[in-house]
């Protein structure tokens, strides 16, 4: 990737996928064309796309899905080898996961992504026009070579291998953030020794040492009821034009100027609620929103209980747009966490999650899959999350 100081990214793709059922097409999700990034002016285009080393037919099917195709079928566990070129315009000063603001850049969700879901296929689903993901993709090993401006540093996925090259393992997404920052690291024992490496855009007043003691207590605590933190290290940016808002990826969090306390712990949460344990955001929101609320501890006071969308909080993203965020924020955050709590004591809660995410590490799981899981736990489990229209039954 070449990051400019001004102006478009730019970059090669090159990806090895070997699919675990037969397929007659390789899908790529460009999710800066979704209707809320383009309407702040994100674009990401490709071209030479590349099927082992030749040129192969690719059609962008809608703003955000590339489809290749190859005269046979892909058949099941013989690699596959793609590449292609890309192109990123980043809008100015958004909040949102791609943006300029000031010598500041956050990238997140900006590359073609490959949506595979293991034992089900691709994942196709609508962009949403709300502030929300509905994205989905599994675990890889990232090689990155960043080409940056000079005067800058990066903050990204997984940890620095030398010449410009970043190096994440078993990940489902990276990102990126540059500028020039402040730095502050601790070591969190979550329970394996972690670097929590926090960095802060120059110019803000937030001190990266409080950040990153912040987050390394949340990786302790959060790691004594959900399971071991599995990456060497955690990075945070702190940038501009957040404010109180927090993105969430893969062993890195973009976190605002007001994002402390009980929403640092959501998205650290995260880390476990869909980093780990992945979920395909557009059909089970409530897998990570949901249970990174939980994980926060108790709700605010400001959200008040209402039954009002009582047996709609395993609804899917499509569902949610069409209606105002706050709803989205009840009914999947606040419900999806009331539906955890509902489950018992918050030591055996703790204990059937633990559970959800040894039997998910590293794939992508369903609302049926979690009834599953934490049913091994707590037998009551499904007639309990039923009553939030969590069903134990994939529709």
């Amino acid at each position: 990737m070449r990051i400019p100081a001004r102006g478009r990214v730019t970059g090669t793709l090159a990806v090895v996928f070997t699919p675990d059922l037969p397929t007659g097409r390789l899908v790529f999700r460009l999710w800066p064309n979704g209707p809320r990034q383009a309407r702040e002016g994100s674009r990401l285009s490709v071209s030479d796309v590349r099927l082992g080393g030749r040129p192969a037919a690719a059609a962008l099917t809608d703003p955000t899905t590339v489809v290749v195709r190859r005269g046979r079928p892909f058949a099941a566990g013989v690699p596959v080898r793609a590449s292609m070129r890309f192109a990123l315009r980043v809008p100015g000063p958004v909040a949102d996961r791609l943006a300029r603001a000031g010598r500041s850049l956050r990238l997140g969700s900006f590359f073609p992504l490959l949506p595979w879901e293991p034992g089900v296929g691709w994942d196709t689903d609508p962009a949403t026009t709300s502030l929300a993901e509905t994205s989905s993709s599994p675990t890889a090993d990232f090689s990155v070579r960043l080409h940056l401006p000079a005067g800058t540093s990066a903050i990204a996925s997984g940890d620095p291998a030398g010449d410009g090259v970043w190096r994440a393992r078993a990940v489902r997404d990276f990102a990126v953030a540059v500028g020039r920052f402040r730095a502050a690291t601790v070591t969190a024992h979550a329970p394996r020794p972690v670097r929590v490496v926090v960095g802060v855009a120059a110019g803000m007043s937030v001190r990266p040492a409080a950040v990153a003691g912040e987050v390394g207590d949340d990786l302790v605590l959060l790691s004594h009821r959900f399971g071991p933190y599995p990456w060497p290290s955690l990075r945070v940016a702190v940038l501009p034009g957040q404010h109180r808002l927090g993105i969430e990826y893969p062993a890195m969090l973009f976190l605002g100027a007001g994002t402390r306390g009980e929403l640092t712990r959501h998205e650290v949460a995260h880390q476990w609620f869909y980093s780990l344990v992945g979920d395909d955001q557009a059909r089970d929101p409530v897998l990570d929103e949901g249970l990174a609320t939980y994980a926060m501890g108790p709700l605010p006071v400001r959200f008040k209980v209402t039954p009002a969308f009582l047996r709609l909080t395993g609804e899917p993203m499509s569902f949610w747009q069409g209606r105002p965020y706050r709803a989205y924020q009840l009914g999947v955050y606040i419900d999806g966490a009331r539906a955890a709590r509902s489950l018992g004591p918050r030591s055996l809660v703790d204990c059937a999650l633990r559970a959800y995410v040894a039997r998910n590490a590293y794939g992508i799981a369903t609302q049926a899959g979690f009834v599953k899981a934490v049913a091994t736990v707590i037998p009551s489990a499904p007639r309990t999350l039923a009553r939030f229209g969590i069903p134990a039954r994939r529709g």
